[in-house]
């Protein structure tokens, strides 16, 4: 398995920005966290953490997607993000497959008054995964929706 963050903590941001556009496999758990310790610094540029919940979405193995699920249902509880990271957040956990509680967390936040772009995502996530019957229950729920009633009807009539 190659290494892809050798020297991670010695590159500035531009460089960390080119080294996760080159991975293109699995991860090994040390470089895993090192991504999730980068993703959750809210010091770190928007831009790199984006990317890094993007790459922990698309490039972590199975036995790794639990910690990274925790991570974010973790971050998301006791940070306030930038709008844009938390959009990443939430298409991390689509692409490692949402779970029961991945539904909650979207489906609270589509339920929100939240911003309409995080809302969104949520949305999204929901209707992505809407074989799943907690996310069923959740588009029911928001087929009165006055931003996405329309669409979750078309999603529960498309199962």
């Amino acid at each position: 398995m190659p290494q892809y963050l050798q020297n991670w903590s010695e590159l500035n941001t531009d460089e960390r920005l080119q080294t996760l556009l080159r991975i293109d496999s699995s991860l090994p758990s040390e470089e895993i966290e090192q991504l999730l310790r980068t993703a959750q610094d809210t010091q770190n540029d928007d831009i790199l953490r984006i990317e890094i919940w993007k790459v922990l979405g698309l490039y972590s193995d199975e036995q790794y997607k639990s910690t990274i699920r925790k991570a974010v249902h973790e971050h998301w509880q006791h940070e306030q993000d930038e709008e844009y990271v938390q959009i990443a957040m939430l298409e991390a956990l689509s692409a490692l497959g949402a779970e029961q509680n991945d539904i909650q967390l979207a489906s609270s936040i589509a339920q929100q008054d939240e911003y309409i772009l995080v809302r969104s995502a949520a949305f999204a996530l929901l209707r992505h995964h809407r074989h799943i019957s907690h996310a069923k229950q959740a588009l029911e729920q928001l087929q009165n929706d006055p931003d996405f009633g329309q669409s979750a009807t078309q999603a529960l009539q498309e199962q």
